[in-house]
Parts: C-alpha cells; structure tokens; sequence
C-alpha cells in the first residue's frame, strides 16, 4: 500500500525547479527520488514481549553449555550478551524454532499481538509507542520509531541491543543466542552474527539500504549475498511480473533471521525514499550517495546524516518469519531457523527472501 509520502515524492519530481542545475546538478539527479531504505517491523506491544523481556517469567538464565547460570535480568551470561528467548510450546529438542505464537497464547489476556492496521496516512509502521519498558533502566534516550531500531549501532543505547532487538552484531562481536523452555531447561543455543551490520547497511534507526545495484531480472536474485541490501528488480525479460511492474526483494539473512525472529518477528515491512526537504532544512546537501564511513560509530557519535519518507508500507495478520526445523541435518538447506546444534552465525541458506511488487499502471 503506498501511503501519502509517495504522492509528495512525485509532487518533488515533477516540481523541482531546473534552474537548480546551475547550483548543483546533483539535486537534479534521478536516484535522488528512487526506494532508498526498507525497515522491519512488528506489533507495538510486542517490543515489551519475547526476547524482549525473558526475565520476568521465572526462570534461570542458562549458559551455551546448558549448566545453571545466575539469573540476570538484561541477559548478560557469563559476562557475554545473549539474546535469550522462551519457547511455550517446545517439549523436545528436535523442532527447536521459537514460535512467537506461543508467546501471545501464554499471555493471551494482556498482549494484543495484532499489528496496527494500516493507513495511507500513516508515516510510519506502527502508530502507537514502540519504546521499551523492560529496559528503560538503560537509557532515557530509548526509541519509539514504529519499527524495529538497530542499537548495536546507535553509541546511547548499544549497551541495551540484546533486549532492544532487531540486528544481531557483525561476526567479530558475535553473541550468544539461548532458547529455553518455560521452566528454564535448556533447549538449544548458539552464535549469533548478522549480515546488515556486518556490511555496514542499517543505520542506528533501523533503516537498511536498498542496494544500488539496478537492472536484475527475477532469475538472478537468488544469486547474489545481499550484502549490497535489498535489490530493486524488473522481470520484464523472464516474464514473471507484468512490463509496468518493479519489485523490491528483501531477504534478512545469517543471525538477522535469528534475532528478527526471537524478538517477535515481522508482521510490517516499510518502504522509504529521500526526505529530500528534511535534509536540506538540516543543510545536508547532496549527493546522498551511502557511505559506510558515514555509517559507523565514531568515538560517541553516529555520522548518518540520510533522512527517509515512508512511501509504502505491507502489513500482516501474521508473522512473517514463521519458521519450523526439521531436525538435525548435516545439509543446510534443511535448517529452518533456530537449529539445535548448528552455528546460526553462518547460516548458508540465507533466510527467507520477501518479494515486494508494485504495480505503476
């Protein structure tokens, strides 16, 4: 559904004024008004729930190893970070998934875990508050930006990305991820790492960079890392989407499927252009190329200075990162998600790819 961003997108393109070619011709230039960004998102009442907030349903913390560790409430075993998740209805080891369905049903009478139906008037996934409780004790400065953040990156709150959720930590902060029954017995654990903040393409509110890459066909998305970002497509030349159809495929990948899916999942994808206006208001000017230079923490700032419009934005009834395990498999692409036994931090299968189409007629 595109919402009224878009409308003022075309409204930029079609009234920008020539004569600032003079100036820079780069406020002229095309991939100025093209999908920059995508973000995840999820019910607001779920960022208080799952991996979220484990500690407050009596149990013990346990180690990788599976031995008793003191109980902490933020996670940190053995001095490590972990992110910790309670599977309700897991009884054995061999479908070892977190189900966030099992979540809403242990607390069915005080979670609502539908998220917020959409609006085209809406300038961001979920309108009500997506601002922690469990960890307010981190930060006064936590984020309600209706989706998921990425406070790995983000100096104020990093201390906190374990129970803030989203992205897990490139592979040379690897973490632990620990997944339990409800009375505290271990079920599987492992090492979490992901891909966007390996590659540098989140910034610290969660939006990940659509690759700049232009030009695939349908048959060649499954060939490629993503470590560019999503990939905008056409698949006029193998005939699978209508000629006045683009597609925007987003896979998230590695430990990034793992943590979107302990911490609850995703119920909304959002789609994002320039905020062209905002951007000149702060006196940042163009070209908006992305740099990972710009992208990184830096002593105790961020030097992220793109900002983004939601144009577009898909909601589910359901979550998307649904998942089931078929047991141990020495073949990877056999394993669905959180498999006992295996190293989620190279999980080779690449996580489940979302196609979103759009239709210009």
């Amino acid at each position: 559904m595109f919402v009224d961003g878009f409308g003022e997108i075309l409204t930029d393109i079609l009234t920008v004024n020539p004569a600032l070619s003079s100036v820079d011709t780069h406020f002229l230039d095309a991939s100025n008004y093209t999908f920059q960004a995508v973000t995840f998102g999820k019910d607001a009442a779920g960022f208080n729930f799952h991996a979220h907030d484990p500690s407050t349903i009596d149990y013990a913390d346990f180690d990788i190893h599976g031995s008793t560790s003191s109980a902490s409430s933020f996670n940190v075993i053995d001095g490590v970070k972990s992110v910790v998740a309670i599977n309700y209805k897991n009884s054995g080891n061999y479908v070892s998934s977190y189900v966030p369905s099992s979540t809403q049903a242990r607390f069915i009478n005080t979670y609502n875990s539908l998220a917020g139906y959409p609006s085209p008037y809406h300038t961001r996934l979920e309108q009500s508050s997506t601002r922690s409780t469990v960890a307010s004790s981190f930060s006064s400065t936590l984020p309600d930006l209706g989706h998921y953040p990425n406070p790995y990156l983000d100096i104020t709150v990093s201390s906190a990305w374990n129970v803030l959720g989203g992205f897990a930590p490139p592979s040379g902060e690897a973490q632990n991820y620990i997944l339990c029954r409800p009375d505290g017995t271990h079920i599987t654990s492992g090492i979490l790492s992901g891909v966007f903040n390996e590659y540098k393409l989140a910034d610290k509110e969660g939006h990940v960079r659509i690759s700049p890459v232009s030009g695939l066909a349908r048959s060649d998305i499954n060939k490629i890392l993503f470590k560019d970002g999503p990939v905008i497509f056409s698949s006029t030349a193998d005939h699978i989407l209508p000629i006045s159809s683009t597609a925007i495929a987003v896979v998230p990948q590695m430990g990034d499927a793992v943590t979107l899916s302990m911490f609850g999942g995703v119920s909304h994808l959002g789609v994002y252009c320039f905020d062209m206006k905002a951007m000149l208001a702060a006196g940042v000017q163009p070209p908006y190329s992305w740099n990972a230079i710009n992208n990184v923490r830096v002593g105790n700032e961020l030097n992220n200075n793109r900002k983004y419009k939601l144009v577009s934005k898909v909601t589910f009834w359901d979550n998307l990162m649904i998942l089931s395990d078929k047991g141990f498999t020495s073949d990877p692409k056999h394993m669905g998600g959180l498999e006992e036994g295996y190293n989620m931090g190279s999980l080779s299968n690449g996580g489940p790819t979302f196609i979103l189409k759009f239709n210009f007629l």
